[in-house]
């Protein structure tokens, strides 16, 4: 019989670790001590037993002294705390692998110091080869202005450069790269985005929503191997931070063939819900004919398409029902026409797939949910319809949620990173439409809870952590943004738990540490519901195990 234990600080982990990796990550029956376990009726000093990869047994701790014969390791956690493993319901999976290669410019306060850092990496790419960056946001800037390719142009003028701002729906490409992609004066506005231009017409380098895709696809294409590495570095570290299931929101064809060879391979250290790319009519064609794999316990699963309705708050893509407070005259955009929306949406509502939709103003939200109710509230509710990040919701679109069934799966720290400026785009009485988690969640609407990594930090307990308080890190603005609109700790830790586990349907068999479910956990440091919940903001992660295998241990080599 294995036993160890681990330690509740830092050293006493890089301690322990040292003596774990000499042991198997992963035993048939195992017996996790000491630890207070959240479990369905709320938390309490338990033991766990798991079994074959499924919890059998949570038990108490004296009871757990009649087990330990019985078991191949037992491992005590003093101080710790177990919730069931944690889930981000959206995020971008190869994407966020990806940003973890590229030029990283999130949080700098200057375009001149993202230009800088991909000059930098110029220099250590070989010939031709592009570079690409994301994470820039005018709105950290002095004046608040988009930028333009000049200084991109002037310091990497012998290769393409695309820099994409931190939400996605925007980037920047040189001279180069738009003579790549064939992008000149003449070329007009593609359907669902811009071309920003000069006031000359010449073309300023700045893009939006639709026009990213004219530059994106003349990037050569990632290969297998690529897409592997990004995968497998970007689920190692989601597995750090705590998470034990995702939901991709996009997963290409190339994506999801090499994820289902992990599969098979036994790869994979975190499950997969994928959300089939809705631009690929073949891949759906494929999938529409073949139907949803959802059977439970999977590494993979597929049963969800990703269309997009509008762009992004940050970039005014989003689409609004009355123009920008702070640019008259402009709605922003709707990425995909109506028509393909509904067509797509009742096909795949036919074909038993749940359809996740992206929509942000309170106009692509309105759309989206009008689209649901030509489905049906039956089949809404049955197939669990999603609108994505639902960001600025009508009062009156509140009970239409619930009315029809319709998830919102939502991302607590873009309000946190949008609280700065998206009062200047929606004006006082939209503001107050904005992220309104507990309007939706009173009105009976379910929500799930993500991040959209890489546009947001994965890290699920600085998600809890907003969902709660609605404050930057340093505690401000006193009292919250918007405070009406928090969740309580209770709250925070279901969204990123079973309620998450319900957006993909796996809230039967994951998603609660109880008998018989699968034994995903998350073992924190601390208590994370501790004051308020602002305990999320102190805790870390001290292991992370997916389907009764460590896949993370603190302090152990990655």
């Amino acid at each position: 019989m294995i036993q160890y234990t681990v330690g509740m600080g830092r050293i006493a982990g890089i301690v322990v670790a040292a003596v774990l990796i000499a042991l198997p990550v992963s035993a048939a029956t195992r017996l996790l001590t000491g630890a207070v376990v959240h479990g369905p009726s709320g938390p309490e000093r338990a033991a766990v037993l798991i079994r074959d990869g499924r919890i059998a047994a949570v038990v108490d701790p004296m009871a757990a002294d009649r087990l330990i014969g019985e078991v191949d390791g037992l491992e005590a956690l003093p101080g710790c705390h177990i919730v069931p493993g944690l889930i981000d319901a959206h995020l971008h999976l190869a994407g966020y692998g990806a940003a973890l290669e590229q030029v990283d410019c999130a949080g700098l306060t200057s375009w001149e110091a993202c230009v800088g850092r991909a000059a930098a990496r110029a220099r250590e790419l070989p010939a031709g080869a592009w570079v690409l960056g994301r994470g820039w946001d005018q709105n950290l800037w002095h004046g608040k202005a988009f930028p333009g390719r000049e200084e991109l142009d002037r310091r990497i003028p012998d290769r393409p450069v695309l820099l994409r701002r931190v939400d996605g729906h925007a980037a920047v490409a040189n001279a180069a790269a738009l003579e790549a992609a064939g992008i000149g004066p003449d070329t007009p506005d593609p359907p669902g985005g811009r071309l920003g231009r000069r006031k000359d017409g010449t073309l300023s380098g700045l893009l939006v929503d639709g026009a990213v895709e004219l530059v994106r696809r003349a990037v050569p294409p990632p290969d297998a191997a690529v897409i592997e590495r990004w995968i497998l570095r970007s689920a190692r570290a989601l597995a750090a931070r705590g998470l034990t299931q995702i939901g991709d929101a996009g997963t290409t064809a190339a994506e999801l063939e090499v994820l289902l060879r992990l599969e098979r391979e036994g790869r994979l250290p975190i499950r997969i819900w994928v959300m089939l790319d809705g631009t690929d009519d073949a891949l759906l064609a494929r999938w529409f004919a073949r139907g949803p794999l959802k059977t439970p316990g999977r590494m993979v699963r597929v049963g969800s398409v990703k269309l997009y309705a509008d762009g992004a708050l940050g970039s005014r893509g989003a689409l609004l029902g009355a123009d920008y407070t702070d640019d008259p005259g402009n709605r922003g955009l709707a990425v995909t026409p109506l028509g393909r929306l509904r067509k797509v949406t009742m096909e795949a509502s036919a074909a038993g797939f749940q359809v996740a939709v992206h929509a942000i103003g309170d106009e692509a939200v309105h759309r989206v949910l009008d689209v649901f109710e030509a489905v049906g509230p039956a089949r809404c509710r049955r197939l669990r319809h999603r609108i994505e990040h639902a960001q600025t919701v009508r009062p009156e679109d509140v009970a239409r949620f619930a009315r029809l069934g319709v998830t919102a799966s939502v991302q607590p720290l873009h309000c946190i990173d949008d609280m700065p400026w998206a009062p200047d785009r929606l004006g006082p009485e939209r503001i107050l439409w904005a992220y309104r988690w507990r309007s939706l969640l009173d009105a009976g609407v379910a929500l799930a809870g993500g991040s959209d990594a890489p546009v947001a930090s994965p890290d699920p307990l600085a998600g809890m952590l907003a969902a709660v308080t609605r404050q930057r890190p340093d505690g401000t603005p006193a009292g919250g943004w918007n405070p009406a609109e928090r969740l309580t700790a209770g709250e925070a830790l279901h969204l990123f738990t079973d309620w998450a586990a319900r957006a993909s349907f796996s809230e039967g068999w994951c998603g609660a540490v109880a008998p018989g479910m699968a034994a995903d956990l998350t073992v924190l440091d601390g208590d994370p519901l501790a004051n308020g919940g602002r305990g999320a903001g102190r805790v870390r992660v001290e292991r992370t195990v997916v389907d009764g295998i460590d896949r993370f241990v603190a302090g152990e080599p990655r």
